[in-house]
């Protein structure tokens, strides 16, 4: 319901977001951004963990091996697309990537060599895959920020969770990791996970602090009906907070992190450098490269198949794995570029006139009536700032946006490898 009216009353579209089947000449890739970023996804893992909504299959070494082949042949059938773009940023999720850090350090090579690339490169690490060998070929490779999923350090959920280690080896990988002075280490600490405390949350947070890493992702479980912990929590009736509890865990995770110096850049996250971010969701504009991966630049979304044997098949045939594509109108981007810039908290109102050549608060003006009336936003400068207040509406609407749509397109590209059209 709170999605339908951001739709109907924000954007004034009445009609479902269509997503329709690629075919050759819907993409126009001469609208490809200068500055564009790129994704790379890996959906290999050596287990399954019943939360994770993400694309994803368990490792063969035969697999990703023709995997990363499959990928290099993407690269070339965009290298000509992306002659002379600028490549700002390359983004590496799963999945577990490193388990294929061989396999991605010749995935980097050949974007090195055949790209226009000098920014940063990220990667989501899994604490049991921490060792000097994996951090030495990471910096071999040039990785420069890090994200490392912790979760909790608390050995029952993370049993629960399916994680696979325990405090201990959490310990070790984290001060492992700070031997090799990555230029932004970040930690991902997960809250609202059934059964769990505020005092659990609390001693999760003044844990990971006490390492003093660059910047810690902490955000609630959001429970995808496609997983199977949906399942586990309906059928065993777990308890979670509700969202006024949410909003009071948000103070204290304010509170905690000022304490120990750390302040807010971004709704979920907070670091000690505003200026030095692990960040992979508030690119203004990228391409995906892997099964699943999305795509955003001019006015399209899209998605590649989310099929691993599909999508290796597309490329192998010398045809884009392009599955499902949304040709966004305007005031759609125009939105996009709003919603992810709320979740860094400030909307910068002459970056917004330098990409659309429109006034933002005439443009939406019933949206920014309605939050500075609310007391959710307040003025800083050009810039629109979220209260907290502000912040914690977005918190609500990007778990709500989260399930009914991000859910509904998942499931169904896990579903279906090659769709005809989506509406949502």
């Amino acid at each position: 319901m709170i999605t339908d009216f951001f739709r109907r009353v924000v954007l004034g579209k009445k009609e479902k977001f269509i997503f329709k089947g690629y075919e050759k000449g819907l993409l126009d890739f001469n609208k490809i951004d200068d500055g564009i970023g790129i994704y790379i996804h890996i959906p290999f893992c050596k287990s399954i963990c019943p939360y994770c909504p993400y694309n994803k299959v368990l490792y063969q070494s035969e697999k990703a091996k023709a995997y990363k082949e499959a990928l290099i042949t993407e690269l070339i059938l965009y290298k000509e697309k992306l002659e002379g773009k600028e490549i700002s940023s390359i983004y590496i999720g799963g999945g577990t990537p490193t388990l294929l850090i061989s396999e991605l350090k010749e995935v980097i090579e050949f974007i090195k060599a055949n790209y226009k690339f000098g920014g940063d490169i990220g990667i989501e690490i899994h604490p049991n895959e921490v060792s000097n060998t994996l951090l030495s070929k990471l910096k071999e490779m040039n990785v420069s920020l890090i994200s490392l999923g912790v979760q909790t350090f608390d050995e029952e959920k993370l049993s629960f969770l399916g994680r696979g280690y325990g405090e201990y080896e959490i310990d070790r990988a984290l001060l492992l990791i700070k031997e090799y002075k990555f230029k932004c280490v970040d930690v991902d600490i997960m809250t609202n996970m059934p059964g769990q405390s505020i005092d659990e949350i609390e001693y999760d947070l003044e844990k990971v602090y006490s390492y003093e890493i660059d910047q810690i992702s902490i955000y609630p479980l959001i429970v995808f009906p496609l997983t199977k912990l949906s399942r586990v929590i309906e059928e065993k009736k777990l308890s979670r907070f509700n969202e006024l509890e949410e909003r009071k865990i948000l103070k204290i995770i304010d509170e905690i992190s000022r304490r120990h110096g750390y302040k807010r850049s971004s709704i979920w996250t907070y670091g000690k450098n505003p200026r030095n971010r692990y960040t992979s969701v508030t690119r203004e504009s990228f391409i995906g490269f892997g099964a699943g991966a999305s795509s955003h630049f001019g006015n399209y979304f899209y998605l590649n198949t989310f099929n691993v044997d599909q999508y290796i098949k597309a490329v192998k045939d010398n045809r884009l794995p392009v599955n499902i594509v949304n040709l966004m109108t305007k005031r759609d981007k125009m939105m996009f570029w709003i919603f992810w810039r709320c979740y860094d908290g400030v909307i910068d109102e002459e970056r917004f006139e330098e990409l659309f050549h429109k006034d933002m608060k005439k443009e939406f003006k019933l949206l920014f009536n309605s939050l500075r009336l609310l007391g959710m936003t307040m003025r800083r400068g050009k810039n629109i700032v979220l209260t907290d207040l502000g912040r914690f509406a977005y918190h609500f609407v990007e778990k709500r946006y989260s399930i009914h749509y991000l859910n509904n397109i998942w499931q169904k590209s896990m579903e279906e490898p090659w769709i005809k059209e989506l509406r949502i």
